[in-house]
């Protein structure tokens, strides 16, 4: 098998239609289609049901998705470990939640292209649960999250310490006495909008309505207009260019304090790319 077929061949499994597959890289459908049978005759199975509306995977073909990534990832990290020789260079992908993206990577960011031009660096930005699943999917490098990681395949590093606090409009009333609570949050997932649930919970501020959202900015500004509150980092909510049109609230130790992590998996040698990056956030802590 050549990593080209295994490539295409992950590219249709992923998609689950072959033009989607075919644009996504960037080759021609019918050369697609010919390099998927070519595999099929080799292996002697079917590696795809095919349907009208695109195709699915046999159970030969879910056997196969394992190795072929297995095989592609050892294929890059042979490639990166001998390319490598001299300083950290290719493509870096790190998972992030958007708090950390917006108030604690900026600096970072640019003194590590400053140190480190010939590295391609992207962020993904997610809840902590999202990067953790795109982590043990091996679809980023390595993640920054908050909360307990317990999965045994991952170590994980203190990057940073977290104070929370409670964010509610400026003219927000008593919280006993409010009525239609509604907590503004991020996706299911988000470690700040667990901490803030469990909060209510314990403190028996209930019932309450959940609105979502998918930026902090946007948390932010509907606080200010008085929608409801969040919990959020206070380096969020008290950076320079940001209006205080909000109120915020000290929390206890238990529930105001979080810790960001710098995740990557145990038993994979990370690339020098990793390595310098890891050491410029954990320097941070």
């Amino acid at each position: 098998m050549e990593i080209s077929e295994l490539k295409i061949f992950l590219a249709v499994a992923q998609k689950g239609n072959i033009s989607r597959a075919a644009e996504e890289i960037h080759c021609v459908q019918s050369n697609v289609t010919t390099r998927i049978k070519q595999l099929e005759d080799r292996l002697g199975v079917k590696l795809f049901h095919r349907k009208s509306r695109g195709v699915s995977l046999t159970a030969s073909g879910h056997q196969l998705v394992g190795y072929a990534e297995r095989i592609i990832r050892l294929a890059k990290e042979a490639e990166d470990a001998v390319a490598e020789q001299n300083e950290p260079k290719g493509g870096l992908l790190i998972g992030t939640m958007e708090t950390t993206a917006v108030v604690r990577l900026p600096p970072l960011l640019a003194a590590y292209h400053h140190s480190y031009p010939q590295v391609e660096l992207h962020l993904v930005t997610g809840t902590s649960e999202e990067s953790l699943k795109r982590l043990i999917d091996y679809q980023v490098d390595g993640v920054l999250v908050s909360g307990k990681v317990t999965h045994d395949a991952l170590v994980a590093e203190k990057a940073y310490e977290e104070e929370l606090v409670l964010v509610a409009p400026p003219t927000a009333e008593p919280f006993e006495q409010i009525k239609n609570l509604k907590i503004l949050v991020f996706r299911p997932g988000c470690t700040y909008r667990a901490q803030l649930e469990n909060w209510l919970k314990e403190t028996g501020r209930r019932p309450y309505r959940v609105i979502e959202f998918s930026s902090v900015d946007g948390i932010l500004g509907c606080i200010a207009a008085g929608m409801g509150i969040s919990f959020l980092p206070r380096s969020i909510v008290e950076r320079p260019q940001v209006q205080k049109n909000y109120s915020v609230h000290s929390l206890p130790d238990n529930f105001g304090r979080m810790t960001t992590w710098l995740v990557r998996h145990r038993h994979e040698t990370p690339s020098k790319a990793l390595l310098a990056f890891r050491d410029l956030v954990v320097s941070e802590s």
